[in-house]
């Protein structure tokens, strides 16, 4: 069918094929064109006029057509990046209340230091965490039994840890090993 009508629009000239798709097509949805109104309303005139002389179209006819009127919904085996919800994604886990992230840097260290507060007084700073800083404070303290839980302190709008005295060695091996 698609031969028979391409041998006829090629022979008047170069003409858009999707017209005839447009002309046969049940979807409420129709291609969208460049061509100006008028001369869209005159071509398809004349397409149906064509298409007239022809004689109604086979069932197989019909089904070609159908298909490559059909052509922009090809099957892909990847769907769309915004069709695709995080929980369809593997390993998600909801990030939120209870959950937390310590970034490392971008020569992979983690963010563990030490520095003098207060005059002489040596502190333990743990910098990047992304999520809930309580929380992680809390499974450090299960981790680091030895350091008094009244040494510990949480900087909730800096996302920061604070431990009195050098705590860097056990911090960072609990951080590489468990976290």
């Amino acid at each position: 069918m698609l031969t028979r009508l391409s041998r006829n629009f090629i022979q008047k000239g170069p003409r858009p094929l999707w017209a005839c798709a447009r002309l046969q097509s049940t979807q409420s949805q129709q291609p969208q064109s460049t061509v100006s109104s008028d001369t869209q309303a005159e071509f398809l005139d004349e397409l149906k006029h064509e298409m007239d002389k022809l004689g109604p179209l086979s069932d197989s006819e019909l089904q070609e057509l159908e298909a490559f009127a059909g052509h922009h919904d090809e099957f892909t085996v990847f769907p769309k990046i915004h069709e695709v919800k995080p929980e369809e994604v593997v390993g998600f886990v909801p990030f939120g209340k209870n959950t937390y992230f310590v970034q490392r840097s971008a020569t992979g260290n983690l963010p563990v230091y030490t520095d003098y507060k207060n005059g002489n007084k040596l502190v333990t700073e743990i910098r990047k965490i992304q999520g809930d800083p309580v929380q992680l404070r809390n499974d450090l303290q299960e981790r680091l039994p030895f350091i008094a839980k009244k040494y510990w302190k949480v900087s909730i709008y800096s996302k920061k840890i604070f431990i009195q005295g050098d705590a860097t060695k056990h911090v960072k091996k609990v951080l590489a090993t468990t976290f």
